[in-house]
């Protein structure tokens, strides 16, 4: 009886792993269409919508909370100023998240990590971490408190990967350590070298910001790293991506890209021989 349950225990995370989609649309910041960024209300959206996998940002601020915002500071998004860092937890929670594109679209609050933890389900969509320097640390934590290992991901430079590894062995790692710029075309050795050390570094995900030769996603592919593509708002350019063996597309119109996704992936099925 006892090996029984030891069995089940040791194969309850490739069970939980198989319920994973292998591949998808990642809501970037969640529905941040309809709602402002990186809030617990555009997290909710976006799951109701389909998503399979929402990408989120984690800053500690000045008090030393883990909350959920992009930018360094809070200028452009919410109706206060400052940076992040040099705010209290406190005057965080104060001010209102914005869509000033949108005035008519509610305003909301910037979310800690454990209140995004609590809104979104525990499978079936990918939880994509954007996290630097040693708040990583005490994310991963989180994230294994929570039960979370199954379906989520650090999205963090390769430096951090040995302290992470040796904390939390069960952490899953997207590199985001760049062989190139947003700003400037990527030789082909860049790509190479990108995709190289993804591999060596034992990484689960890439997140690419420009095509790369097709047999660089082979060689990932082989490995068993997911290909994820920042980003896509054109819906022309899903099919083509999908080609090229892109898993995953992250974006910030996430109804129009999702539903180019699903027709695309289903034409490309259906000439499969």
């Amino acid at each position: 009886m006892l090996k029984h349950i030891l069995f089940c225990i040791a194969f309850l995370p490739v069970v939980l792993l198989a319920q994973m989609p292998s591949g998808g649309i990642c809501a970037h910041q969640g529905d941040n269409e309809n709602f402002p960024n990186n809030t617990v209300p555009a997290f909710v959206s976006a799951v109701k919508l389909g998503a399979a996998m929402v990408e989120f940002d984690i800053q500690r601020c000045k008090t030393g909370e883990l909350v959920i915002f992009h930018d360094r500071t809070v200028d452009n998004l919410t109706d206060g100023t400052g940076r992040i860092r040099d705010l209290t937890f406190d005057e965080v929670r104060k001010l209102k998240v914005l869509k000033k594109r949108r005035p008519e679209v509610a305003p909301a609050q910037i979310p800690t990590f454990q209140e995004v933890l609590d809104c979104l389900p525990r499978d079936g969509v990918w939880l994509n971490v954007h996290v630097s320097g040693g708040a990583a640390l005490e994310c991963a934590r989180i994230l294994e408190k929570d039960g979370r290992l199954h379906q989520a991901f650090l999205a963090t430079s390769l430096s951090m990967v040995p302290k992470l590894r040796q904390q939390t062995p069960g952490i899953r790692i997207c590199n985001m350590s760049r062989t190139g710029k947003w700003s400037e075309e990527w030789t082909s050795e860049q790509h190479r070298k990108y995709a190289q050390q993804t591999v060596e570094n034992k990484c689960e995900f890439i997140q690419l910001i420009k095509r790369c030769p097709p047999e660089e996603i082979k060689y990932l592919h082989d490995n068993g790293v997911k290909v994820s593509f920042m980003g896509c708002n054109d819906p022309a350019q899903v099919k083509s991506l999908l080609k090229l063996g892109v898993d995953f597309i992250l974006t910030d119109r996430l109804t129009t890209v999702k539903a180019a996704y699903d027709k695309a992936k289903a034409e490309l099925e259906a000439q499969q021989p």
